[in-house]
């Protein structure tokens, strides 16, 4: 009888893996880049060894969520963010909304939007809200991991920054386990 069971168990469990789902618990991680004009460089000037854009912050985010249908997924995110330009970090804690514009066996393309806080856990962080959009590309292999590629605007309120605001957009490569 426990073999019975043991059996039976193990080969639901596989037809439930195997399947492609619509709904169920989601994890997701991503590494941005920002890039920035950089202010040294002159147009139609050759070996000034300068580049038009500069690197200008790096952002990692992780998060768990949930996928309630093929188009919609909701996530509560962190992340650490290093804007080397300006010497400020940040850790935003946020929730995602995320909906699949275009959706089939392949692929997914989507835009999601986010709103948060960002923590003070020390003096080395900022304090203040922020809140983003972006679009982004999603392949869907069938089975649980996914490649994710975005492009996303981020801004970070900060009391102390110019003009109270710190705007950025980023590309971004990540993936989602479902």
């Amino acid at each position: 009888m426990k073999k019975l069971l043991l059996s039976l168990f193990l080969f639901v469990n596989f037809i439930a893996t195997s399947q492609t789902k619509e709904k169920g618990a989601i994890f997701n991680a991503s590494l941005h880049a920002t890039f920035a004009l950089n202010e040294n460089y002159v147009l139609f000037q050759p070996d000034d060894e300068e580049y038009l854009l500069d690197f200008s912050a790096v952002f990692i985010r992780t998060g768990f969520g949930y996928r309630f249908n093929k188009n919609v997924e909701a996530s509560i995110n962190f992340g650490l963010d290093f804007h080397t330009r300006f010497r400020i970090q940040a850790i935003p804690a946020y929730v995602n909304l995320q909906y699949n514009l275009i959706t089939n066996e392949d692929f997914s393309f989507f835009v999601n939007g986010s709103y948060g806080n960002l923590w003070k856990p020390s003096s080395n962080f900022e304090r203040g809200k922020y809140h983003g959009f972006g679009i982004g590309y999603q392949g869907n292999n069938g089975e649980r991991g996914n490649i994710v590629f975005r492009l996303d605007f981020h801004r970070k309120r900060i009391a102390n920054f110019k003009d109270g605001n710190l705007d950025s957009v980023s590309l971004g490569i990540g993936f989602n386990l479902f």
